[in-house]
């Protein structure tokens, strides 16, 4: 599936917890665990990247992998088990879809990334 269409994905059920697009799969934790990165969140500009420029793809991508690392520090298991994106998807595939969209390395960008999130409201903080 493509990462604009994981990224509508995301969105829809970060939106709405109460309803289950059948795309999303199933999972214990259903949208409680997810990160939805906007485009507000490149506003500091790491690594050069112009947040007017930023695309789905790539917001696709950092959710993904901002969602999966932060579920990895829950004592559950493998975030793969009670997440409902990607059970089966190796991240390294997934990056080359976006490798040319994100200049810099990734450590620096997540790093920051990570910094930023939603409060109860779904308001960017």
């Amino acid at each position: 599936m493509p990462l604009e269409a994981v990224y509508s994905l995301m969105k829809e059920q970060q939106t709405d917890t109460s309803i289950r697009n059948i795309l999303d799969g199933d999972s214990i934790a259903y949208g409680e665990l997810l990160i939805v990165v906007t485009k507000e969140w490149f506003q500091s500009n790491t690594n050069g990247i112009d947040r007017s420029k930023v695309t789905d793809d790539v917001l696709g991508f950092c959710s993904l992998v901002l969602t999966y690392a932060k579920a990895a520090t829950i004592r559950m298991g493998s975030p793969k088990r009670f997440l409902t994106f990607m059970p089966r998807t190796e991240f390294n595939t997934v990056y080359q879809q976006v490798k040319s969209k994100i200049p810099g390395d990734l450590f620096t960008l997540f790093n920051n990334l990570a910094c930023y999130k939603m409060d109860e409201n779904k308001n960017f903080v």
